[in-house]
């Protein structure tokens, strides 16, 4: 029977009255999966033995009439990197409304929450991380093999505040490096950038083979709700040969940038314990390679670089690798390959660093985190301490990123057989070894000849995000019906008037953050 995972916030009354905010009514809500269920999880069109959790929408636990606690994620570790229950708060990003955000900041600094097991067995304070991106509750060790943990909240006083149950499926492996890879998606708002991800399903399974071939041990992959059936077909052939493991979002949330960074803070913490190195938000057309043979024994990069290419940059910088927290390394835009080949057979690249979307400035590099040190990570970077992170040169490590030039607005696939780019003028044959390996991955991992494959991946669309959050929405009857139509007209404004702004605010916080540890 499967393992099915699942996350439930169940309501809790202190001094008679419910102190969770919620749209679903009680009976519903406190209603928790069997362990042994076979069936899909709520919200989703499909399940896996590989899922490790099914994650319900975000709960708000209120602490005042003004301040609340929202809840997104909540990830059992046990190990040497730490025993807890990490909550993962929901993301307020740059630019954002910080109000409520501040407001329990400045709560939780005056008025300590505690975390209890059933009885207040094992008191703790709930502790944030540094940089305040998750709220750590410490739990027994000796639990570690359960699979169904109920997490009750209460203030200084012993006033309950509410509870949760967490049933999960921990990874059952420990791995030398890990990637998460984000959502798919198809923006068609004209205002958002328009190349990203053209032909996504192609490149997702390109990206896997060629990264799995060259040292990333496991995935961990992320749907939400609405989106996912789209995916079954690519996923389902990884999360049966244990190359993956799934986590699947019951909801939909609008904003790109937010179903980033809840995919990014849930897939840390579930590899806590499991993993050495992660990969948090390597896009699904960069594909990272070693440039740099000098930092293995006798000059020669073994092919499953990946693997072990953290630690021999470490040190051949003559650092501790039990200090160091990140590996920065830079992208390199390439012109993408035809709809049958592989984006990795395209030679040709432009000659200097990527540049960031409308200047000339160099775009924010990607890293690796060591998964040990590591707390607080975004897209770009780990909010590290000085001198705790490195960044490599193009000379050492680099992503080739196969994009279409900027401002380029073209649907793959379709219509495309190779789209002039004048820009990508630099002949680079680095990844043409990988190319019959990656094909041949591909042949026997979906018993399908490459070519066919990749082109009728290339033309497999996932729903908009538009589409995607009416089917979300339809999922929860629970809903008012008002509702997904003020969600859409939210979402419309914003995409006019907010969220170009928001991601140039986005981009110069973790420019601040990159220069200041090119200054350390």
């Amino acid at each position: 029977m499967a393992l099915t995972s699942l996350l439930l916030f169940s309501l809790a009354i202190a001094q008679g009255e419910p102190t969770i905010e919620s749209d679903c009514d009680a009976d519903s809500f406190l209603q928790v999966n069997s362990v042994e269920e076979t069936s899909p999880a709520p919200g989703s069109s499909w399940q896996s033995p590989a899922d490790l959790a099914s994650l319900p929408r975000p709960q708000r636990f209120s602490l005042t009439e003004k301040v609340g606690l929202t809840i997104i994620s909540a990830i059992p570790t046990f190990g040497a990197d730490g025993n807890h229950i990490a909550l993962v708060p929901d993301p307020v990003l740059r630019g954002g409304d910080h109000t409520a955000s501040d407001a329990l900041e400045d709560y939780l600094h005056q008025n300590p929450i505690f975390c209890t097991g059933p009885g207040g067995s094992h008191k703790a304070q709930l502790q944030w991380t540094p940089a305040h991106t998750y709220l750590l509750c410490d739990w027994p060790a000796k639990e570690a093999k359960a699979v169904k943990f109920e997490v009750f909240l209460q203030d200084a006083k012993g006033k309950a505040l509410g509870n949760l149950i967490v049933q999960h499926k921990p990874l059952a492996k420990k791995y030398g490096t890990m990637a998460c890879m984000r959502d798919i998606f198809v923006d068609t708002n004209p205002h958002h950038v328009s190349e990203v991800f053209s032909g996504p399903f192609k490149q997702l399974v390109e990206w896997l083979e060629f990264h799995h071939l060259h040292g990333v041990d496991h995935f961990l992959l992320y749907t939400f709700q609405g989106a996912d059936e789209a995916s079954k077909e690519v996923f389902t052939p990884y999360l049966r040969d244990g190359v993956a493991s799934r986590v699947h979002f019951e909801h939909y949330p609008a904003s790109v940038l937010v179903r980033q960074h809840y995919i990014i803070r849930d897939c840390l913490f579930r590899a806590k314990n499991h993993a050495d190195w992660l990969l948090p938000s390597v896009d699904v057309d960069e594909f990272v390679h070693i440039t740099g043979s000098s930092m293995y024994p006798h000059g020669k990069v073994p092919q499953d670089y990946l693997r072990t290419a953290w630690d021999a940059f470490i040190k051949h910088q003559k650092q501790d690798s039990k200090k160091i927290q990140a590996i920065k390394f830079d992208r390199c835009r390439f012109a993408r390959g035809a709809p049958e080949q592989l984006d990795i057979s395209s030679v040709w690249r432009e000659s200097g660093l990527q540049e960031e979307r409308g200047s000339h400035a160099r775009a924010l590099p990607k890293y690796a985190c060591n998964v040990h040190l590591a707390m607080d990570p975004h897209i770009h970077s780990t909010k590290t301490l000085p001198g705790t992170s490195l960044k490599a040169e193009r000379d050492m490590i680099i992503a080739n990123h196969y994009r279409s030039p900027k401002g380029k607005q073209e649907e793959y696939g379709e219509k495309f057989t190779q789209l002039p780019d004048p820009l990508a003028s630099v002949k680079d044959e680095a990844l043409l070894p990988s190319v019959a390996l990656v094909e041949e991955a591909l042949r026997k991992r979906f018993r399908e000849d490459p070519r066919l494959l990749l082109k009728r991946f290339s033309e497999k669309r996932p729903p908009s995000m538009e589409d995607a959050a009416r089917l979300s929405a339809s999922f929860n009857e629970s809903a008012p019906a008002h509702s997904l139509l003020q969600a859409l007209e939210e979402v419309a404004l914003q995409a006019l008037e907010e969220a170009e702004a928001d991601e140039q605010e986005e981009v110069e916080g973790d420019q601040e953050e990159v220069e200041a540890d090119q200054q350390d």
